[in-house]
């Protein structure tokens, strides 16, 4: 039976909400592995699509060691939104040689066809527990939906390949808004969307630029995955820790 009003406990506190709002990578995604699977793929259409030198100049620009596929989670694979990405990719294929308007056009078929080749060869995956909680927070009363800074389409897509599409309510991606976290207007698209009030929702996600996303769009409490923030009242270690 649901509850009247749901809510979860964070830090002993009881914490009420119509609807919780989540980041995705790093948050509900095992990120760094997801990353490593989408350098590979990229790193295969640029070459297909231009010469090994490009590749390899687009994973130095990236922060890609391309002989172990690390990555630096504080470069622009990780962190840049799709739009600001394609610019990196676009600098690849000129510094090896394409005009810009033709590395503009082939950055963008590139990161098309590696968006195949991930679909096809890369399921996501939530950390431990995340699924379940995630159940239970559905069954408990919650609207759920995710505010990222990847595209709508294709987060849809791996929610859909993992079976949890189902699961939530609301995807609001960086194609839908004019600017992506920090600002709020991706929180404020979906509480939009829901019909939900931006003071009953809760946002929750791992990086600083999450926590000034949720203050500026006034939600009623933000959420810090994996440490303390400044301005960020709540922590929990995991998602998986919410239910």
């Amino acid at each position: 039976m649901r509850e009247e009003n749901p809510f979860i406990i964070v830090n002993g506190e009881k914490l009420e909400a119509k609807l919780i709002l989540f980041d995705v990578d790093g948050t509900l995604v095992d990120d760094r592995d997801r990353y490593k699977a989408l350098a590979k793929s990229r790193m295969r259409a640029i070459e297909n699509a231009s010469s090994p030198e490009t590749s390899r100049k687009w994973a130095e620009l990236e922060g890609v060691n391309v002989e172990t596929l690390e990555i630096d989670m504080n470069g622009p694979l990780s962190k840049a939104p799709r739009r600001e990405d394609l610019i990196v990719a676009t600098t690849a294929f000129y510094l090896t040689g394409k005009p810009w308007y033709a590395a503009k056009e082939l950055a963008e078929k590139s990161y098309q066809e590696a968006d195949r080749i991930q679909s096809e060869t890369y399921t996501p995956r939530f950390f431990n527990g995340v699924h379940r909680t995630l159940k239970k927070l559905k069954d408990r009363g919650f609207k759920l939906g995710v505010v990222t800074n990847g595209q709508t389409n294709l987060t849809a897509d791996a929610f859909e390949s993992m079976g949890v599409d189902t699961l939530f309510d609301v995807i609001v991606g960086a194609d839908m808004v004019t600017e992506t976290k920090p600002s709020p207007e991706g929180i404020l698209k979906a509480c939009e969307l829901m019909k939900v009030k931006p003071v009953e929702t809760l946002y929750i996600g791992d990086q600083p630029t999450d926590v000034v996303a949720g203050l500026n769009a006034q939600v009623k409490h933000v959420i810090r995955v994996g440490e303390e923030a400044e301005g960020s009242k709540f922590s929990v270690s995991s998602v998986a820790d919410l239910a």
